[in-house]
């Protein structure tokens, strides 16, 4: 049989990230598609290499050291299709978060309405907005060009109009694009999204494709109040790929060796999170953070619609010192159990900026780093959770909407010193409410399945359904007002051997009831008055409940989460959390 008469049932998955680029790689297993296994090495999008395919040839070697299949020719290039003998891929999908930061000028008539939604969609993708234009912009039409050349652009966003409606003030607006434009050096040309009235989209093309890369998607307000973000967030994504593509050497190379398949990070995971909130039925959200060296994003699905934040300049590496601006170092250190100077964590983020491989060199440079970790989320979760529809029904309006399921993902959590401690980071940075099941990305997997999804959705679904994310626990994060030691609800688990377990569970703590993955049992829990498990004030739960790596956590430390005062008792205090946790 000759090799082309081969299944495609190989299937290799690579993710470019600033700092590191995984490969993953997919196969069938009894007749089911399975994760076989994953590698990492340092990216090489940035100088001296600037070609990433360099870091994917590292990553590649890993993988084949760890499985035994040789995944490139004696020229080093990928080897497509797999041959009878298993080595090489029959097909390559790509995801990239990496390389240069983008910059982006938005425009749009309101800064209420469409410069809004222009905003929304800029924040799906790794842009950094440097300048805005509306028609409230106080600043002369020379001022404005003045702007844009200034701002030396990568990608500008015009919105406005609905459909039929306003075209003249649309077309002023382009015009100053345009001569922004004009005065810009000729390369690399600016690529212009339109976005805005239907009717203006040849008008626009024509008025700008002489000077910038013009390209359309549906309007996203085609009638005044309701939005539609969706495609256009699809068409910056192929925008910001094409950008990234002739920033990068070697890209536009992989593209083609994945058939075109190659995908913004985020949007892939994006993808993924939409399956889960309709696969699992989700009454209340889905959510997904992944905490990375240059960028957070979180993707949040409620009622099957998914809203995709990307925080392009808050990181754990490369954009460690902007974490730090957004917190001050003495908020950063309230994480930190003990003393700890300001100038020691500052000197440790700016290492972390320098060299953003560097791993925790003892128990306090691990702190930090989870420090850091627990901001970047918060920040992020500041600038989602003002997209979130009104439908995303939660117990206060500044707290975490209702969530099913929260997963986590990014080098901190995936290589935290224990599962428990992932999920102490999760509780810690995003204060989840009610009963939500937690789970980790531990091999990076969900954008690599997002892109998988696109070639054979079949494989995407059977290695979700299989061991793609690690279960850590079902939580219940107990509502309500108590004072430090009060008790707020008792809990007994009886497993399937009939073994009890039971707990008094006192405000201000966190408690662990052990369930061995494979395991099954039955939990109850009894809140006093007026405290609320997720099911109303003074409702108790019994459910049939499955083992995980962490356990059943009950976190009764209150929403908002607050530390003590006293660096002595908040010492204390986070201690004691990372102990219950950390066992696991």
């Amino acid at each position: 049989m000759a090799d082309t008469e081969y299944r495609a049932e190989t299937i290799l998955a690579v993710d470019f990230g600033t700092a590191t680029t995984r490969t993953s790689l997919f196969d069938v297993v009894e007749g089911v598609f399975r994760h076989i296994a994953s590698a990492e090495a340092p990216s090489t999008l940035q100088p001296p290499y600037s070609d990433a395919s360099e870091g994917m040839r590292h990553a590649l070697v890993e993988l084949q050291a760890i499985t035994g299949r040789h995944m490139l020719n004696d020229a080093a290039r990928l080897i497509m299709p797999a041959g009878a003998d298993s080595h090489g891929a029959d097909v390559f999908v790509a995801t990239s978060s990496g390389g240069p930061l983008l910059r982006a000028v938005l425009v749009g008539l309101l800064p209420e309405v469409s410069l809004n939604s222009a905003r929304r969609v800029a924040e799906s993708s790794y842009l950094s907005v440097v300048d805005t234009l509306s028609l409230t912009d106080r600043r002369r039409t020379d001022q404005q060009i003045d702007a844009i050349v200034k701002a030396k652009p990568n990608v500008v966003i015009i919105a406005g109009g609905t459909d039929g409606g306003a075209s003249e003030a649309v077309l002023k607006l382009a015009e100053a694009v345009g001569l922004g434009c004009f005065r810009l050096p000729p390369e690399p040309r600016v690529r212009v999204v339109f976005m805005g009235n239907s009717a203006l989209q040849e008008k626009i093309t024509t008025l700008l494709g002489s000077l910038a890369d013009v390209s359309s998607a549906p309007n996203v307000q085609a009638e005044l109040g309701h939005e539609s973000l969706e495609a256009a967030r699809l068409e910056l994504g192929r925008v910001y790929q094409e950008v990234r593509f002739s920033q990068v050497g070697g890209m536009h190379e992989l593209y083609q060796y994945a058939g075109g398949n190659f995908f913004p990070t985020a949007q892939a995971e994006a993808q993924i999170i939409r399956f889960f909130s309709r696969a699992l039925g989700a009454k209340r959200g889905v959510l997904s953070v992944n905490v990375g060296s240059a960028s957070t994003t979180l993707a949040a699905a409620f009622n099957g619609e998914v809203t995709l934040t990307v925080a392009p300049d808050l990181g754990l590496g490369v954009n460690a010192m902007n974490v730090m601006k957004t917190a001050s170092l003495e908020r950063l250190a309230r994480w930190i159990p003990g003393e700890l100077s300001a100038a020691s964590l500052r000197d440790f983020i700016q290492h972390k900026s320098i060299a953003p491989h560097t791993l925790p060199a003892d128990l306090d440079d691990l702190h930090r780093e989870l420090a850091l970790a627990r901001q970047a989320m918060r920040g992020a979760l500041r600038r989602a959770r003002a997209q979130w529809p009104a439908s995303a029904a939660g117990p206060r309006a500044d707290l975490l909407p209702w969530c099913d399921l929260i997963v986590g993902g990014g080098a901190v959590l995936s290589h935290a010193p224990t599962p428990g401690v992932a999920a102490l980071l999760l509780l810690d940075g995003l204060e989840p409410t009610g009963i939500t099941n937690l789970a980790l990305d531990r091999y990076h997997l969900l954008a690599s399945l997002g892109a998988v999804a696109h070639v054979n959705p079949l494989a995407a679904v059977q290695v979700l359904e299989s061991d793609a994310l690690l279960d850590l626990g079902l939580t219940i994060s107990v509502l309500g007002s108590a004072r430090e030691g009060d008790t707020v609800c008792e809990a007994t688990l009886v497993d399937d051997a009939g073994a009890q377990i039971k707990r008094t569970v006192k405000f201000g703590s966190l408690e662990v009831l052990r369930l061995a993955p494979g395991r099954t049992g039955k939990l109850t829990v009894k809140p006093r008055a007026g405290m609320d498990l997720g099911k109303g004030p003074g409702r108790g739960w019994k459910t049939d409940v499955a083992g995980s790596v962490v356990g059943l956590i009950i976190d009764a430390r209150g929403r908002p989460l607050a530390l003590p005062n006293s660096p002595a008792q908040r010492t204390e205090k986070l201690q004691a959390w990372i102990s219950k946790l950390s066992e696991a």
